[in-house]
């Protein structure tokens, strides 16, 4: 199936589920009707992308960069990832050729980086996203030269284009974009509008479903406890 078929066929999905029938422009108003509905799915996608960390755009261990030198903390994310990934456990990682773990930076609020009061103690290594780079805490040290920095990213859903359709395969479900860009559409159809509600309503439990089965874990991030099983002998 060409690309343009396969926008096609997804516009018409939408413009079914709006409208109970199919649209049957030809020529240069079916061109319209498909740059309408690219535009549309694109629009869409600015607000789909930022509900979670879609598994399909997620990357692990990515290597961000080789630390070449003591002085530059700063690294710039490629444009193609939206993200790194926040997550309590995990961490930006400088890691050795030979695979060793050499420090661990909890990415932070920018504010979080460091701890201007005097008496402060102890400054653990924190990283920020700020700009597009990954901002460390502290500028790497002698014994980390050479090392890779690693963290897990995630990747900006592909755009649609006339010639280019791979943004609707990485989709989750084919409905949750039916439904999503439903709803913005009928919201900006001032004879549809009163549509939109139950769109809204159906989008939202196709996202929270979707959003369900990305995320499926058998671990709980708020209940793990820490290990005494080196603990022995008689107290």
């Amino acid at each position: 199936m060409s690309a343009l078929t396969n926008i096609t066929n997804l516009a018409q999905d939408v413009y079914f589920s709006i409208n109970g029938t199919e649209n049957d422009d030809d020529g240069d108003d079916l061109t319209t009707f498909r740059n309408d509905f690219i535009r549309g799915f694109n629009l869409w996608l600015d607000e789909y992308e930022t509900e979670a960390y879609w598994s399909k755009l997620r990357e692990n261990d990515y290597e961000l960069a080789t630390i070449s030198n003591t002085s530059v903390y700063s690294f710039e994310l490629p444009e193609e990832y939206r993200t790194p990934v926040f997550n309590q456990n995990k961490y930006v990682k400088i890691v050795a050729t030979d695979g060793t773990v050499l420090a661990s930076f909890k990415l932070v609020d920018p504010s979080q980086t460091s701890n201007d009061d005097p008496d402060a103690a102890y400054t653990p290594n924190r990283a920020a996203f700020v700009a597009n780079h990954i901002v460390l805490s502290r500028a790497p040290n002698d014994t980390e030269v050479g090392s890779k920095l690693i963290l897990d990213v995630v990747q900006y859903h592909p755009r649609l284009t006339t010639t280019d359709d791979s943004g609707i395969a990485l989709l989750p479900s084919r409905q949750l974009a039916v439904y999503g860009i439903s709803k913005n559409m009928t919201l900006s159809n001032v004879t549809k509008v009163a549509l939109s509600p139950s769109f809204a309503q159906k989008y939202k439990n196709e996202l929270d479903k979707q959003i369900a089965i990305n995320n499926a874990t058998n671990e709980s991030y708020d209940a793990q406890f820490s290990n005494y099983g080196y603990v022995t002998g008689v107290w």
